[in-house]
């Protein structure tokens, strides 16, 4: 990742091609810029100009390593911001190492909106929506495919770790079947339902930071929600009613799904660990993690 040196100023941390793209800005005319929180591999500001406010998203190439594909994610976001559920990209680096979007003003969520069942029942109907927005073209993804790969990455530069975490491969398998997934359709979903992603107010919710979109399942989303958040585990069937999913997916298919993305979420950062030192605060979220698998009564 950049080293950031500890006196500039936010300004001189975006590379000057990425600011050419921002509307308004010129070297000689006023600009300011702030660093955006949230973010575990990417950075974002949020860069003002005499046209107004945008967001410059500057990609890392880590990403790619943990499952991130940026193509991908520009093609979703734009017709999920084409459906009023996204801000408005207004610029796609071809090479796919930035992007130039709107900023749009609003309080994110806190870790406390996902035990409010209102909040969730607001979440599950945003999430009706995008499912039944019509995804584009784009390169599949599936989640055993996902924990493969992220095991395979283990393996490879851990042989010893890989091989003592072999066993979880079995149970997503397992998992897997359980969940019923290849029985439904795919559609597009956001697969990263961190509260830092979701903004606004109980009128209208946005959903930010595209990076892990996808078309597949869509039981994933909620897989992914109930992962992040235990707090919102006992208000799984307000989700899947909400959702539209209850006639779909069983309580039994859900919590096998959300084990499949309790796991991949721990190879998440035990891989991101391989490219150097985290924080204390990334490696007790990955033990929380390991704690969650090792339950019995999942799978």
């Amino acid at each position: 990742m950049v080293q950031e040196p500890a006196r500039a100023s936010a300004l001189e941390l975006i590379p000057e091609e990425v600011l050419a793209y921002v509307p308004g800005f010129t070297a000689a005319g006023a600009a300011s810029a702030e660093r955006l929180p949230g973010g575990t591999v990417n950075r974002s500001f949020r860069v003002q100009t005499g046209a107004g406010l945008f967001v410059a998203r500057i990609h890392d190439e880590a990403a790619a390593t943990l499952g991130a594909d940026h193509e991908r994610e520009a093609k979703l976001h734009a017709v999920a911001a084409a459906a009023g559920l996204a801000p408005a990209l207004l610029h796609v680096d071809p090479h796919y190492r930035f992007m130039i979007m709107e900023h749009v003003p609003g309080p994110t969520w806190t870790q406390a909106d996902m035990s409010q069942p209102d909040r969730l029942q607001q979440l599950g109907s945003t999430l009706r929506t995008l499912h039944s927005v019509a995804p584009p073209d784009v390169a599949p993804f599936e989640i055993g495919a996902s924990i493969e790969r992220l095991h395979g990455s283990l393996c490879a530069a851990l042989p010893d770790e890989g091989a003592e975490l072999s066993h979880f491969i079995d149970r997503a398998r397992a998992a897997l079947l359980l969940s019923d997934s290849a029985r439904r359709p795919r559609v597009l979903v956001h697969n990263d339902l961190h509260h830092t992603n979701l903004m606004g107010t109980r009128s209208r919710l946005l959903l930010l930071d595209w990076e892990y979109a996808a078309v597949t399942d869509p039981v994933i989303d909620l897989a992914c929600l109930l992962a992040y958040y235990p707090q919102a585990v006992p208000h799984a069937s307000t989700l899947l009613e909400a959702s539209g999913l209850s006639g779909h997916v069983s309580p039994a298919m859900l919590a096998a799904a959300t084990w499949l993305s309790v796991l991949v979420s721990y190879f998440w950062y035990r891989v991101r660990r391989l490219a150097g030192a985290v924080s204390a605060q990334d490696l007790a979220a990955e033990q929380g993690l390991l704690a969650r698998l090792s339950q019995p009564g999942w799978v």
